[in-house]
């Protein structure tokens, strides 16, 4: 769903964390991120919070493991945590940051979100290059397609590091949500867990 949910926010951050507890023996790596605060008197213009197992075989990487929690409010200020580790055969792939933009399109249930690394524990040589270190920009979208029966799985994407597309995380929170740099291809869906996007 798109708007307000039923579910309050503690009560879905800690559903996503039984569902990225008990997934895989992998997923002991990854460590929920505190859960931002909602309230009406911080000023919060919306909120973006997922977890879970996205599916990246279509892509040969097998799967990823996710936490993210993402906050812009009113004044225009951004706080949030990140964090995915995906295998790549004998190696590993796996970033941590902090948000420092998200953008939203709460009718489509499409949000932006980048950051900057602040830890890089992958073993896969790719992600080991001068632009993949701690400091640097990195980005990914996400899909909130509602929580009904016949609703479609959320999606998320792998991230996103310079040149891929822009080269700072502020030019992919600009980027439009539809038309070529929204490629449904690059969308992965989710196995288990759950994407949320709120608006205030």
């Amino acid at each position: 769903m798109h708007t307000a949910r039923s579910i309050t926010p503690l009560m879905s951050l800690l559903t996503i964390v039984g569902v990225v507890a008990c997934s895989s023996e992998h997923e002991s790596a990854i460590t929920e991120p505190p859960a931002p605060s909602l309230a009406v008197n911080q000023g919060v213009e919306y909120s973006v919070t997922g977890g879970g197992v996205v599916d990246f075989t279509t892509a040969g990487v097998g799967v990823g493991f996710f936490s993210f929690n993402a906050i812009q409010k009113a004044d225009g200020s951004v706080t949030g945590r990140f964090h995915q580790r995906r295998e790549t055969g004998a190696t590993v792939v796996d970033f941590s940051g902090i948000v420092t933009c998200v953008t939203i399109d709460a009718g489509l249930g499409r949000a932006r979100i980048g950051g900057v690394v602040t830890e890089n524990r992958s073993t896969n040589p790719n992600f080991l290059t001068e632009n993949h270190e701690v400091g640097d920009d990195v980005w990914f979208r996400v899909e909130d397609n509602g929580e009904g029966r016949n609703d479609a799985p959320d999606a998320s994407t792998s991230y996103g590091f310079k040149p891929t597309l822009v080269n700072t995380s502020a030019e992919y929170c600009a980027l439009p949500f539809t038309g070529a740099t929204w490629n449904p291809l690059s969308t992965f869906a989710l196995r288990s867990g759950n994407i949320q996007i709120r608006q205030r």
